[in-house]
């Protein structure tokens, strides 16, 4: 019991400490004097998002032995691996993490009220989002939902190019307001459901980011 106990420990915490311990940009705090003159800011649409995605599904808990097929694409992406096969299943239902991000951080900037959304000939400052990294993990080894974890970085920019204010945030697979996680052959027969859990996530975590920014 208690090896299994270790195992599943292990298990859960693993992803969090190799995605939490990547890189992270430095974090700038926004000074009273730059928050000051900041009245109006311009969202930028264009989100920067990694090529490849994080994945740690069936093979990798299981060492291959419960491994089935991935659903109808399997057969002809053999060789690929699942990180791989998931990022061509997104493209084929127009399932893209920039899209769902910028949709998540329109509709959490409307609400601002320390700020002015505007346009960028009348901005005080810019702000801008990046995907640092996203994917999927198989949070419970006995369990079959694949959870989305996201982290991210939103910068504060002024017209001269200087960043006042820059924060990341990282959602793990097992965060309590990430709570639309299915599993791989949910997300296959259903690709509304993957993109729902994408959009959770990374609801979680811009929600996070604009706390910090007021």
């Amino acid at each position: 019991m208690l090896d299994k106990l270790r195992f599943l420990m292990v298990f859960i915490a693993l992803p969090v400490i190799l995605l939490a311990g990547c890189s992270t940009p430095q974090s700038i705090p926004l000074s009273v004097e730059n928050r000051s003159p900041i009245k109006n800011i311009h969202l930028e649409k264009n989100v920067s998002k990694p090529s490849a995605i994080y994945w740690r599904g069936t093979t990798q808990a299981w060492g291959g032995a419960l491994f089935g097929a991935l659903g109808a694409f399997a057969t002809a992406d053999a060789g690929m691996t699942d990180a791989e096969k998931m990022i061509k299943f997104m493209e084929k239902n127009k399932i893209d993490i920039s899209e769902i991000v910028y949709s998540e951080v329109s509709k959490q900037t409307a609400a601002l009220k320390t700020y002015q959304i505007s346009s960028v000939d009348k901005s005080d400052a810019t702000l801008t989002f990046a995907v640092d990294m996203y994917g999927f993990n198989k949070t419970h080894p006995f369990g079959t939902h694949m959870n989305p974890m996201i982290r991210m970085t939103a910068k504060l920019i002024k017209p001269n190019n200087e960043i006042i204010w820059q924060e990341s945030e990282f959602v793990s697979d097992f965060a309590s307001e990430n709570d639309q996680g299915q599993s791989l052959e949910t997300y296959q027969n259903e690709p509304a459901t993957l993109k729902a859990a994408l959009a959770k996530a990374s609801q979680v975590t811009v929600k996070r980011l604009l706390v910090k920014l007021q």
